[in-house]
């Protein structure tokens, strides 16, 4: 005990700066908490979540007249009704621990041989604006990105060090993930391109990126016996065949990139720089530079030709790897060490002050604007 207590108070002493202000940024969470503005879905994931603890899976099943996605995060919001009891608001703690997990995640996935900032990553992560605004949402989108991002990661991982134990790790987290929800399954497309571009001599894999699928195969085999509309979701999805309409909301088909844009400010730059100097850069960011490229361009492809709508929070799971590569080229030279830290104040301050508007209005802030120009 004494030894691994003299490690511990070591480890404190040496990092103290950086648990500090993870404490900051986790303090500065909390004053934005509980968020006032709600989303529509919210009440009804919620509701879900209350007929799974009476017993009830009919939101999921037959004739349901509300198609609500697959049952993970509905099913943790039952399990976490002891703390929440289906309040609405105290309810948004449980997605919040979605995004605590995500950053811890992450800094124990990341592995410590790989050269990567870990520390100055999880900084980034966990100040992240919107990663912030929506982790005070009762919505799938925070859990999605948890499990759907570290499934990714521990897949590349898988390709790129063929270490066992990454592939089991993805394979819980993608399975999870597209229990979630269905957006998950965009990991298959972009690892079949990734393996194809970068070593095509795997593609005999293939099957192992198939067998993640299989969990949520079978509950929508079994979904489909009772009569549940399933394909009903997947033409909702598409632009060529969705009724759905999304016009009232005045950014709802903007380019992914504007999104990032605004959540990263000047450290879009960064990526610019890294992508455009890829032969300076070592072999380990390389490639997972080249995989993040891959994975964003088929994301910026699908949702501005294909998917239905572009809104902020699907674009939930790209964070951490935009994080992560920003991060990292902080390393090549001073001018971008500064970008990086011009990054983390600027998410952290745009964060914090969008959620704590939301803290204390329950108006859009897009109608609110709209509303200060005509007075």
């Amino acid at each position: 005990m004494k030894i691994v207590s003299k490690d511990l108070v070591n480890e404190l002493k040496k990092n103290k700066l950086f648990y500090f202000l993870i404490f900051i940024i986790f303090i500065l969470h909390l004053f934005t908490y509980p968020s006032i503005h709600h989303i529509g879905d919210e009440l009804l994931y919620l509701n879900v979540g209350k007929e799974i603890c009476q017993g009830s899976f009919s939101s999921f099943l037959g004739n349901a007249k509300i198609l609500v996605h697959t049952p993970v995060y509905h099913t943790s919001l039952c399990l976490t009704s002891f703390i929440h009891n289906f309040n609405l608001e105290t309810a948004e703690l449980v997605t919040f621990s979605y995004l605590i997990l995500m950053v811890l995640c992450w800094y124990f996935s990341i592995p410590k041989n790989s050269n990567f900032d870990r520390k100055n990553f999880v900084l980034l992560l966990f100040s992240n604006s919107l990663l912030w605004i929506y982790s005070l949402r009762v919505l799938t989108d925070v859990p999605l990105a948890f499990f759907l991002s570290l499934g990714m990661l521990h897949l590349y991982l898988y390709f790129e060090y063929k270490k066992k134990r990454n592939y089991y790790l993805s394979f819980i987290f993608l399975s999870l993930a597209t229990l979630v929800k269905e957006n998950a399954l965009i990991y298959l497309p972009i690892f079949f391109l990734y393996i194809l571009l970068k070593t095509p001599k795997n593609i005999k894999k293939i099957y192992l990126l198939l067998l993640p699928l299989l969990p949520y195969l079978i509950f929508i085999l079994y979904q489909f016996s009772t009569g549940y509309k399933i394909f009903k979701i997947f033409i909702l999805a598409f632009k060529s065949t969705t009724p759905a309409d999304f016009s009232f909301i005045p950014y709802a088909n903007l380019p992914v990139f504007i999104y990032m844009i605004g959540s990263f400010g000047i450290g879009i730059l960064s990526i610019i720089l890294v992508l455009k100097n890829m032969k300076k850069i070592k072999i380990d960011f390389r490639n997972f530079a080249v995989f993040f490229l891959v994975m964003y361009m088929f994301w910026e492809f699908l949702y501005d030709f294909i998917a239905f709508a572009s809104i902020p929070r699907y674009h939930l799971t790209l964070i951490p790897f935009f994080s992560l590569i920003i991060t990292e080229s902080s390393k090549i030279d001073r001018k971008m060490k500064y970008l990086y830290y011009l990054t983390l104040v600027y998410t952290l301050i745009t964060g914090f002050l969008i959620s704590y508007y939301f803290h204390t209005e329950t108006v859009e802030i897009w109608k609110f604007l709209g509303f200060l120009k005509r007075i």
